[in-house]
């Protein structure tokens, strides 16, 4: 019930307040425009709702080429509206301009402002794909980029692998900075950003307010809909967390993965284990279409281009090797119920399969034959009396309706086995108690998925990312280290106004770009020019 409860404040929410109350703007700030296949791009999102951090828990990003397909999404977790990621890009790429852009689920939809959207175009090389030649390229004459304002009107000029003092008079509270080389092939109108209005209006959009985690969106495939039956998803990763759903009459299934922050892989099974799941993962990423004038800059590459291109394509390469960053694990989260026993099996001596070991050491199930099945039933402990259907067996937060593939597996892999010894009400539906296990490695113990259950390699929870230094190089101080950095500095915490970072041995031409809130909490991005002497 927890979901559609959710669902219902929701609406009145919008329904008693008007639909403003929910809008969001979404904002990025982005470390560099123009990178090789392989390299990395760093953010700094943003999603605010008037003066206060957006309510959606959950961002998406997605890379598109011209032809609006994606060729990178992620899925963002935000807190307070907040986040900071890394981009992989991905080494298939053909050279040419992408469209980076930033959303939530409700942000285009109840936009008023058209910043619902964040989009930023950025170049991508790679040496052994070249451009597309495009011709007759139709001008962006009705759409306006949001360039940023400058801080430093004059250039200015030092040399490689100097120090460069950074002085923000300007800047009265806390500010993101991006120092990296300057895109020559994008026209300077189109290097900003822009919103929403490159779009069609989404046709039929389904609201679905991520207020407390992501929410999967699944559909029942089959021919006649019973909007009685279970749905199982369960998460799996560091930790595995269960989900369930009933379908619409529509088939529409929703999962709430609440404060789930990270998992690997999603299993999806039904109460009505013993024929074929009809059930299809829908995209979490809103089908956007351009509107029919927006085009692509083309990207044009030419022999005079060659040195800059080099240093691009060395930095990409050694960026994997010489500037590492680490990632965040999520905290942990509550999972499953509280039991009444637990039994940790490295107490007792180990048999080979489970019935003997429940037979031996869990008084509190009783294994028995039945159709020359075995089942499981637990004691009633509220009733003292037997339940007379089986419970709600887990491995690793993942059902198991196959009772006597059960008794016959090795527990050998298993960890802890939980019992809670009451009836167990799991969102519409009521079962017979809980047995859980719980495996050393989260691996199931090793036991063969069940066989009508459905794998699903779903798109995945973005990880939190730092890197180790603000100058991605941790190597600064070391004599004769290879230091060809592309981007000389990316920092979203707490600096003072004045501080220093070190040019690279790449000379050029560098932007030097802040973001800060303003008084309503949205960021205002000023730019300045940095030229590195040979």
């Amino acid at each position: 019930m927890r979901l559609k409860i959710i669902l219902f404040f929701f609406f009145i929410h919008f329904s008693s307040f008007g639909q403003n109350i929910a809008e969001e703007e979404v904002c990025a700030h982005i470390s560099k425009n123009i990178t090789a296949v392989g390299d990395e791009i760093w953010f700094y999102l943003q999603v605010n709702s008037y003066r206060s951090p957006g309510h959606s828990k959950m961002a998406y990003v997605e890379l598109v080429d011209r032809k609006n397909l994606p060729v990178f999404q992620s899925i963002i977790p935000l807190e307070q509206g907040k986040a900071e990621g890394t981009i992989k890009i991905p080494s298939s790429l053909q050279s040419d301009n992408y469209l980076l852009r930033f959303y939530t689920r409700t942000s285009p939809i109840f936009s008023q402002n058209g910043k619902g959207v964040f989009n930023k175009f950025i170049t991508i090389i790679n040496p052994k794909k070249g451009p597309s030649r495009i011709q007759n390229f139709p001008s962006l004459k009705n759409y306006t980029f949001e360039n940023p304002g400058v801080f430093m009107n004059q250039k200015s000029r030092v040399n490689k692998q100097s120090e460069i003092p950074i002085q923000l008079d300007f800047i009265q509270d806390t500010f993101n900075i991006s120092v990296s080389i300057k895109n020559p092939f994008l026209n300077p109108d189109l290097q900003g950003s822009i919103g929403q209005e490159i779009y069609q209006p989404l046709k039929n959009p389904k609201i679905i307010p991520e207020l407390f985690g992501h929410i999967v969106h699944g559909k029942n495939l089959a021919a006649q809909i019973d909007t009685a039956e279970t749905f199982f998803l369960s998460a799996h990763g560091k930790q595995s967390v269960l989900h369930a759903a009933k379908p619409d009459k529509g088939g529409n299934l929703f999962f709430d993965l609440g404060p789930l922050k990270a998992y690997d892989f999603l299993i999806a099974q039904s109460y009505q284990h013993e024929k074929q799941l009809n059930f299809e993962p829908q995209s979490p990423f809103l089908p956007f279409l351009f509107e029919e004038d927006f085009n692509f800059p083309p990207l044009e590459l030419n022999e005079k281009d060659r040195e800059f291109l080099e240093k691009i394509l060395l930095s990409a390469q050694l960026i994997p090797h010489f500037y590492p960053s680490e990632s965040f694990f999520a905290s942990p989260i509550v999972t499953g119920f509280v039991a009444d026993r637990t039994y940790y099996l490295d107490d007792f001596t180990r048999f080979e399969n489970l019935e003997t070991t429940l037979r031996e050491y869990v008084p509190e199930v009783l294994v028995r034959k039945q159709s020359r099945t075995t089942i499981f039933k637990l004691i009633n402990a509220p009733l003292n009396a037997l339940f007379q259907d089986n419970p709600l067996i887990l491995i690793d937060a993942m059902p198991v309706f196959d009772t006597e593939k059960l008794a016959n597996f090795d527990p050998k892999g298993i960890q802890k086995l939980e019992v809670l010894n009451r009836e167990f009400s799991f969102n519409q539906d009521k079962f017979s108690g809980v047995l859980s296990l719980t495996s050393f490695d989260n691996d199931f113990g090793k036991i063969e998925l069940p066989i009508n259950s459905l794998y699903l390699n779903y798109w995945e929870l973005m990880p939190k990312w730092k890197l180790k230094t603000p100058h991605f190089n941790p190597h600064l101080d070391e004599a004769n280290y290879p230091d060809f950095r592309s981007s000389l500095f990316w920092s979203t915490e707490q600096l003072k106004n004045a501080f220093s970072i070190k040019a690279s041995s790449i000379s050029g031409d560098f932007e030097i770009i802040i973001s800060y809130p303003d008084k309503d909490g949205n960021l205002n991005f000023k730019v300045a020019l940095l030229q590195v002497m040979d």
